[in-house]
């Protein structure tokens, strides 16, 4: 079976996503740099500039995490799910497979935070033992019908556990 890409709105969610706390930190970061050198006076000439600089390069990384990153992750993400075991793969520096055998799985969640929901995407929250895994910005009724899948596996697990 062959693997499955996230829904290629994921891209834009994570850009909205991260537009809104790269902009939100900024913020903070300017303001309270502004207030230390200004408003205190607490560091001054040198001092000064080095913080505006150190300001200016965390400024940097979060915009290039809101406009590149994105593109790299979706290329990187992919997931499999087969009858016996659910299998992603995912990152951007170090890749990382996870394969989680559907005998081992608890229990399933669906979230949908405000900008996942404008692209009709969501979350797939899979619960073990052993932690829990997500399944980023899927499409809704795919999240569903895998968790509909997922818990038909475990009821079926369960039935034969009782037996």
């Amino acid at each position: 079976m062959e693997y499955s890409k996230l829904h290629i709105n994921s891209i834009k969610s994570w850009c909205i996503s991260r537009a809104i706390t790269t902009a939100i930190f900024s913020a903070i970061l300017i303001g309270g740099s502004y207030f230390l050198t200004t408003k205190l006076e607490f560091l001054s000439g040198t001092s000064s500039l080095y913080i505006n600089i150190g300001v200016g390069i965390i400024i940097f990384f979060m915009i290039l995490n809101t406009i590149l990153y994105p593109s790299i992750e979706y290329k990187q993400w992919k997931y499999r799910i087969t009858k016996d075991k659910i299998e992603f793969s995912e990152g951007i520096y170090w890749i990382k497979t996870v394969v989680i055998p559907i005998v081992r799985v608890q229990h399933i969640k669906i979230s949908e935070g405000p900008v996942n929901r404008r692209f009709n995407l969501a979350n797939l929250q899979i619960y073990t033992a052993g932690g829990s895994y997500t399944i980023p910005n899927i499409e809704l009724k795919t999240a569903e019908e895998i968790s509909e899948f997922l818990k038909d596996k475990v009821k079926e697990k369960v039935e034969a556990n009782d037996k």
